[in-house]
Formats: C-alpha cells, structure tokens, sequence
C-alpha cells in the first residue's frame, strides 16, 4: 500500500470535511468532488468512498455509487454503511437479488433498521413479481391484453366515488369491437372548461376524479398516443405567430407544471407543448401531472405531444412512488392502465427538420440513424441495451467517443458523436433532459447539443431554476442563456410554493434516493 504523507492525510480529511458540510446543504454534486479530491490524496479510507458512494446515490449515479461502494468493502469489510448503500445502488441498477444479499448484512448488523427493512421488502416483491411472471408466461410469447384498449366502463359504476362525485362532468361512451366487447373508452365533451374546473376545483383542493373518468382519460388517449409513430414530426416554419415549447422533466411537481402554462401561455391552437419524458415520479403530484396532460391530449391532439422518458417504465415506476401514488389515490387497475399508456408514448420528435428531441441521448451504435430510431417497436418495456433503451438513459459527456454511464443502463456520448449524428442526419442541434442543469437548460456540445430540465428546485432540494426552449423561426433571441440560434427562445424560471407534502409522499419503498 502506498504511503500517505500526514500533510496528505489532513488535507484529505478537510476535504471530507468539506463534502460533509455539502451534503448537508443537499449540494451532492460538489460532494462528489470534494470527496474525489479527498480520495486523490489518501485512497487508504473507506469512508470516503462510501460517502462518495452515498453523493453519488443522490444524483442517481447507480454505477459510480456501485464502484465506490466495492472500493469502501475492500478497504474495510465492516462497513456496514457501505453494504447499504451499495444495496440501494443495486436496486437503482434493477440488480434485485444482489441488492437482496447486501441487504440482508445490514440487517444482521443492524436489525429493523427502516431504511434497510423498506429495500429489502422491495426487493422482495420485485423478485416474487419476476417469478410469477416466468411461472404463468411458460415462453417469451404471452399475449399481454392491453388494458387502455379493452377497458368496460361499467365496471366502475359500483364504486362510490363515481356516485357521490360532484365535480365537472365528462361525457363517456363505451367503444365496442365487431364482436360487440369492450374496446376502450372515447371522451365526448372534453372542453377547456373542463380543464379549468379539473385544475381548481379538483386537483387545487386535493380532491381526486372519479376511477371511471380517470380510467376513460387514459384510455383514450393512449389510443391518441398509439396512432402517433415512434418519432414524431412537427413544423412552424410558415407560421411566424405559432410558438413550438420544449420542457424537459417535471417530475410530478404539479404546481411547477401550472407555473409554465401560467408564465408561458397555455396549449391552443398556436401554441404546441412537447414534455420532454419524465412526467411522473419522484414529486407528489405525477398522477395530477399525468391527467392534465392526458386531458390537454384529448382536447388538444395536435397541439400537446409526450415523449417517453426512462420513468415512464414499470421498474422506475414501482421505485420512485408513482406506482404508490396511483395506488393510494385511485388502485392498482388504474395503475396499470397509465403503465401501459406509456408504451405507446413516441420516443423521440423532430422539429422543423432541424431539431431532435428525445430525454436521454444518441445510440452507441455509430451506425444507427434517425430511420433506425424510427423503426424501433416502442409498444413494451424498454430492453437494458440498444437504441430503445439508450434514447430514454444516455448522457453526454465532455471527452469525445463513448464512455461508461455512471448511472449503470445506457452509455455517455462525446461531443464527436453528437456532430457526427447532425451531420448523417443533416439536423442542427439535438434537444435532451434527463440531467438537473443548475441554469434550467444548458448548451453542451460545442452549442450542438441542449439539455432542458424543466423541475425548478427539484424534489425541494436542488435549488435549480427550471428551463424551457421555444421553437420561434426567426424570431429567436441570440445570447440570451447561452442561446445561439435565432430560431430559438431560451427562458428560465423559479419554482413556486406548494402544500406541504414531500416529494414521494406516498411511497411505500423509502429508499432514500
């Protein structure tokens, strides 16, 4: 082992030090790089790597967190803070049995710790799931029934929200097949009325829907979503008073979400919204963030458009509270309908031929085009490789070429990657989210490359401005947050006050992300 000078060792442990005092201030990106530098000058500490570890765990950082965890074992193997969170890291990598295993020694160190207990539960259930699954699939081959396409609207009728319900009323009509069974649900009166009452009178008051409504919502339209393709095409270019807005993630943060309507202007027929992936989880509002966006779909088909994000996924889903969510304030068959609405949520979307929107990043298959993209058969869970995954968990990086992710799915993509793309392509810049960007948006890339992330103060912690990209041919605003195209408007905002509830509220899992 190398000898560590004492001049060393104290600098290292005031940079410790330092990294403690970030955590505290949930400032878990400097964190990392004080504890780095730490780790630069005296590599002999377990803690510094498992504190590392536990930064890293923050900022979703499975793989790093995972590494720094292994490095804090070797070093010594009683690190039982170590152990659990390298269990979290596992479960964050969807790794449920070997998260199992670490658990399992926190626990006998330490029995009936909550955190440890909650994991462990979940990991439980995740791996009793997957063995129900294989037991009554048989093959590869099961038929899934698609809930959103066969739902019986009159099956609702018996529950008492729908009786004692006195809110906005919708007009529901049952779809039927040549067959005469059940085939969805259509929406006839959706009305910007209605949009209104559901925002104030509903969801401001805490209330919720009727199960059927909410149940006719998603139904119809996932059938919207399922007519769309897997990349979407929108344009502006001839209408000089038709504003095309990009958001990247809002994360269930419902009041945020009214924000950017009230400060940027609402859907109508010149005003198109794109929301960039990662409506749901995390905040605790995603089932009130899903519905007004499925509303707006109804009313607005052609004027509102969702992209796929890596938590629109059944495993993400089940971690970071939505499934909770939904279960807790509508149940588990309401759940699964907005679970397999996501799978017909487009991937990608390009706009005015110029500009490709998707919330993660670029395949690590160089051979691999804009066409390739548009072929993928989005309607499943996404794969753990190939391009359907990486367009939802990619990141860029600053060196060229192809790097590991930190997150552990995906890859991180060069700035070489990204022109070499554009160029094939013959696109100007691409639009991504699924990174927190201090600033709200931020150019990357030599300016080819923009992330939007658009959850301001994200979870109640980051202290982030939230961003927002509008596609204005020809009437953009140059060097106005690091903009430089002149099709194009780059605004930040703050977040907003909302009730006192905190982020994942209803989760069952607890883990501590």
């Amino acid at each position: 082992m190398t000898t560590i000078s004492a001049e060393n060792a104290s600098k290292a442990l005031e940079f410790k030090n330092q990294g403690n005092a970030f955590i505290k201030e949930k400032d878990y990106t400097n964190a990392v790089e004080c504890y780095t530098k730490a780790i630069e000058l005296d590599d002999s500490q377990s803690i510094f790597f498992s504190n590392r570890a536990f930064s890293h765990l923050k900022l979703d950082n499975f793989q790093s967190s995972l590494h720094d965890c292994d490095s804090a074992i070797r070093l010594d193997s009683g690190n039982i803070k170590a152990y659990h969170r390298r269990g979290l890291a596992y479960i964050g990598l969807l790794e449920f049995v070997k998260a199992r295993k670490d658990l399992r020694v926190v626990l006998r160190s330490k029995p009936n710790e909550p955190t440890a207990t909650r994991a462990l539960e979940v990991c439980e259930k995740f791996i009793r799931e997957e063995k129900f699954r294989k037991a009554i699939s048989g093959s590869d081959n099961e038929v899934k029934v698609n809930l959103c396409a066969t739902v019986q609207l009159s099956s609702f009728d018996g529950n008492a929200d729908i009786t004692k319900y006195e809110g906005p009323k919708l007009s529901l009509e049952q779809l039927i097949d040549e067959k005469s069974s059940p085939a969805g649900a259509k929406i006839t009166n959706m009305s910007q009325e209605f949009v209104s009452s559901l925002v104030n009178d509903i969801f401001l008051k805490g209330k919720n829907l009727p199960k059927k409504y909410v149940a006719a919502i998603i139904s119809h339209a996932e059938r919207l979503f399922r007519q769309e393709p897997t990349v979407v095409e929108l344009d502006n270019t001839s209408e000089t008073d038709f504003k095309i807005s990009v958001c990247g993630d809002t994360h269930g943060q419902f009041y945020d979400v009214l924000n950017i309507f009230k400060r940027f202007g609402k859907v109508n027929s010149k005003h198109t919204y794109l929301f960039n992936g990662d409506f749901v989880d995390r905040g605790s509002w995603s089932c009130e963030v899903a519905i007004l966006f499925y509303c707006l779909k109804i009313l607005f088909p052609n004027r509102i458009f969702l992209n796929r994000g890596n938590h629109e996924t059944n495993n993400m889903n089940k971690i970071y509270g939505f499934e909770d969510e939904c279960k807790y304030k509508y149940s588990a068959r309401i759940f699964e309908m907005f679970s397999q609405s996501f799978e017909s949520l487009p991937l990608a979307t390009v706009i005015n031929n110029k500009y490709l929107v998707m919330h993660g990043g670029l395949s690590s298959d160089p051979n691999v085009d804009l066409n390739d993209f548009k072929k993928i058969d989005r309607f499943s869970q996404p794969p753990r490789d190939g391009p359907f995954m990486e367009l939802l968990w990619s990141d860029p990086q600053v060196a060229n070429g192809l790097g590991p992710s930190q997150r552990g799915l995906g890859f991180a993509f060069g700035p070489d990657i990204t022109a070499s793309f554009l160029s094939k392509n013959k696109l100007s810049k691409i639009f991504r989210s699924h990174e927190v960007r201090m600033g709200g948006v931020e150019f990357e890339h030599n300016k080819k490359l923009v992330t939007v992330f658009s959850a301001p103060n994200y979870c109640d912690a980051q202290g982030n401005l939230g961003g927002i990209i509008h596609v204005v041919p020809g009437m953009g605003i140059v060097n106005q947050n690091g903009n430089d195209d002149e099709d194009l408007i780059v605004d930040t905002f703050e977040s907003v006050s909302h009730p006192d509830i905190k982020p994942m509220a209803y989760s069952n899992g607890g883990l501590g992300f």
